[in-house]
């Protein structure tokens, strides 16, 4: 492109066009350059700076693009959660970089901040992983030459500890449920306790969800409403679409409500296993919980412990940690493995004796 002297002060400016990183073609101009290659090269320098695919975005810029984005990609709850990812912990800090100039000193600088806020690893992990797919969006949309978060690695566990898995034994679960009334709250405890099922997936049932013995797990309830209405989402995970088989005292007791709510006008197989028109409320579940715990004199569990319970019953009986882990829709069987090792019998002396077994065979 030419270059042009100020007749005026004798200095040299250029004039060049080039693309925007939102795409629109524009002319971009400066002067002051004292002779005409001086001003050459800057417009070198600025058109390879500023080239089609070179990523000039700030930070916050990037941001504001990606979030447009996942607006439109993302379920509400994944959306909330990783907004507030980002406006708590990764744009207060890299919002005024440039993307292509965030290197591994910083990357690593911020790791130390956020380490130092004392979350816990699989927390600071997910924030990590933000940071990777917004990068990986810069480079597919946006021009990023490389992923300095990807380059750099994850957080490191610091100590690998059995994650805190609490629960209760079967004769613990019996101490709590039979202090409760014969009502919806004590069906959707024991439903729980037996099959292992998310909260969210257990509130989401509906009545054509019961199928002889099983339970068709395809939806959830999300824990927060949007304008003042519960969100039904698909399940955490693919794996998490299964059909859950039941026993049979939970088969009899299913029916038993299903017969009741038919007695109601307007019935229908629409209707909520557990709260008919509307589901039932998670706080006043937490709440009727937290009541009958202290009136059986068992130790507190969180909600989600019930689906540990689950797994801690099957696995101390033997089942099969492959099994356990369709039951409970785990995304692979290395979660379950994870989550639940440390609970599996220690059944090496089946081991040996398989093995002192076969050294006695004759083969001929």
């Amino acid at each position: 492109m030419p270059v042009y002297q100020n007749k005026n002060n004798k200095t040299w400016k250029y004039r060049t066009y080039a693309t925007d990183i939102y795409g629109n073609r524009k002319q971009f101009e400066k002067g002051g350059f004292k002779t005409k290659k001086e001003a050459l090269l800057a417009e070198r320098e600025f058109l390879s700076e500023n080239k089609i695919g070179e990523c000039n975005l700030t930070f916050k810029e990037l941001w504001q693009l990606y979030e447009k984005h996942i607006s439109l990609k993302m379920k509400a709850q994944s959306y909330r959660k990783t907004v507030s990812k980002f406006n708590n912990h990764i744009l207060p800090y890299f919002q005024d970089y440039k993307v292509k100039n965030i290197n591994a000193t910083v990357y690593t600088k911020w790791q130390h901040i956020i380490e130092e806020k004392g979350f816990k690893y699989k927390y600071n992990s997910s924030l990590h992983g933000s940071v990777v797919t917004i990068l990986n969006y810069a480079i597919k949309f946006y021009g990023l030459k490389n992923n300095i978060a990807s380059q750099v690695g994850n957080f490191t566990r610091k100590d690998d500890l059995q994650k805190n898995v609490d629960f209760w034994t079967f004769e613990e679960f019996n101490q709590f449920i039979n202090v409760l009334p014969d009502d919806i709250y004590k069906k959707f405890f024991t439903t729980l306790y037996h099959t292992g099922l998310r909260q969210g997936e257990c509130l989401a049932l509906t009545w054509k969800d019961f199928k002889n013995n099983y339970l068709d797990i395809y939806k959830t309830i999300s824990k927060e409403k949007v304008n003042g209405e519960y969100v039904i989402n698909t399940p955490k995970t693919k794996k998490s679409i299964r059909k859950v088989k039941l026993d049979n005292n939970l088969v009899k007791m299913l029916n038993e409500e299903k017969e009741k709510a038919k007695q109601f006008e307007g019935f229908n197989e629409n209707w909520y296993i557990f709260g008919c028109l509307k589901p039932l409320s998670p706080t006043t579940i937490g709440r009727k919980k937290d009541k009958y715990c202290a009136i059986a004199k068992v130790k507190k569990i969180r909600i989600h412990d019930f689906r540990h319970s689950h797994a801690s019953l099957l696995l101390s009986y033997g089942v099969p940690i492959t099994v356990i882990s369709q039951r409970l829709g785990h995304s692979d069987i290395t979660m379950t493995l994870n989550t639940y090792s440390h609970l599996i019998p220690k059944d090496e002396d089946k081991a040996i004796d398989i093995l002192n077994k076969i050294n006695t065979l004759k083969f001929s």
